[in-house]
């Protein structure tokens, strides 16, 4: 039997490195199609027409290589992605496969953890996504083929929007650092290296599910594109069972269980990959708070940490122990209902909290308002005063004088 070992750290760099020579064809191609000689250019000699059209003739033809080259390295570019992928699909299948029969065996598989380049790690979650939009799929041709009193439908439309929610992932260009069969997932827009500066850890609230993949990394993903740089990475953190529903989200269950893991990447994951001077910026919207809040008591090595619409510091926090964050701050809008929650089943809340300060544009509500809902989701909107406060806290520019009310 032949055996043979497939490195795939090499061929998943590869993959990203080879468009850059795909590139540098291209603009061969544009240099030498940009010019044209005029029709004097050999004068007006015996055999000049003929040296002119030998010459152009030099010219398409070495254009047409290019052109070809360009095409095969694209496509060498697209198999060794499709290959790679494939394997680790094959390799998480029947890791499942071996898992459905002893649900207590500790399978290994094909995949990256922290410590594996962003790349491996990349495509070792896709190929898992892959996975999970098939049962999905699976799941619900089952249910539409069941007969019986009950009506599935909305189950079925539930499974359809879960696909449609893989298949936006599958097609996106954000890397995926980490994904579960359940659902759970930790995303990565920009890179993370030694030279990047920046770095905002974004903590969804309740509800959130692979359906809110899209506007959370947009979301996230806009304090990267706001760094011309390009030195400031974004990280989509929703690595967890999150409470689906005001009565789900009035306990402190989920926060409790997600901030020591969330402190953990953030610890272990996130760091270790950054320079020393790189800065850190965890912000918790809403429950996210909560669980930003827990895992700032729990050791989280931030930076900077920013309660947005928080439901609160989290469950039993009474003081700020943890000495890591430079910075602490929040925002609130004015008519935003969460206010009717902070300082109940999550802990105090931060607006009035000892060490944490308010954001210029934060305007808690001490008193009766007529709520604006909107205002909730709002306040993380690109463009919004808020939204700048934020992208100061996470690019450096704002300072503890400056935010004082």
């Amino acid at each position: 039997m032949t055996r043979f070992a497939v490195n795939h750290t090499a061929l998943d760099t590869a993959a990203q490195s080879l468009p850059d020579q795909v590139a540098v064809l291209g603009e061969a191609r544009r240099h030498l199609t940009a010019r044209t000689l005029s029709t004097n250019a050999f004068a007006n000699v015996p055999g000049s027409q003929h040296a002119q059209a030998g010459h152009l003739g030099n010219i398409q033809a070495g254009e047409e290589n290019l052109r070809v080259s360009s095409g095969r390295l694209s496509g060498m570019i697209d198999g060794i992605k499709a290959s790679n992928a494939a394997v680790r699909r094959w390799d998480a299948q029947k890791a499942a496969e071996i898992k459905k029969l002893n649900p207590d065996l500790v399978v290994p598989v094909l995949n990256g953890g922290a410590g594996s380049s962003i790349a491996e790690r990349n495509s070792a979650s896709r190929a898992r996504i892959e996975l999970a939009r098939d049962a999905a799929e699976e799941e619900m041709r089952k249910l539409q083929g069941s007969v019986g009193p009950v009506n599935r439908e909305a189950e079925i439309q539930q499974l359809r929007e879960k696909i449609a929610a893989y298949d936006e992932i599958l097609n996106s260009n954000t890397q995926i650092l980490s994904f579960d069969g359940d659902g759970r997932m930790v995303a990565l827009v920009g890179k993370l290296d030694a030279d990047t500066r920046s770095v905002a850890v974004l903590v969804p609230g309740m509800n959130t599910g692979v359906e809110d993949f899209a506007r959370y990394t947009e979301t996230v993903g806009s304090y990267t594109q706001a760094d011309t740089s390009g030195r400031t990475a974004s990280v989509l953190w929703m690595n967890g069972d999150f409470p689906q529903g005001l009565i789900q989200a009035s306990g402190a269950g989920a926060s409790q269980e997600m901030a020591p893991r969330l402190a953990d990447f953030v610890n272990n994951d996130l760091r270790p990959q950054l320079g020393e001077d790189a800065k850190v910026t965890v912000i918790g919207h809403s429950y996210g708070g909560a669980i930003v809040g827990l895992a700032d008591a729990a050791g989280m090595r931030a930076d900077n940490v920013v309660h947005v619409a928080s439901a609160g510091m989290g469950s039993g926090v009474t003081e700020l122990t943890n000495p890591y964050p430079e910075n602490r701050y929040s925002v609130t809008m004015e008519r935003d209902p969460i206010q009717w929650a902070q300082g109940r089943a999550h802990g105090p809340d931060p607006d009035d909290f000892p060490g944490v300060i308010p954001l210029p544009s934060s305007r808690d509500n001490d008193g009766w308002f007529l709520p604006d809902v909107g205002s909730h989701s709002s306040i993380l909107a690109p463009g919004t005063d808020s939204w700048n406060d934020i992208n100061s806290v996470v690019n450096g520019s704002i300072h503890n004088s400056q935010v004082l009310h």
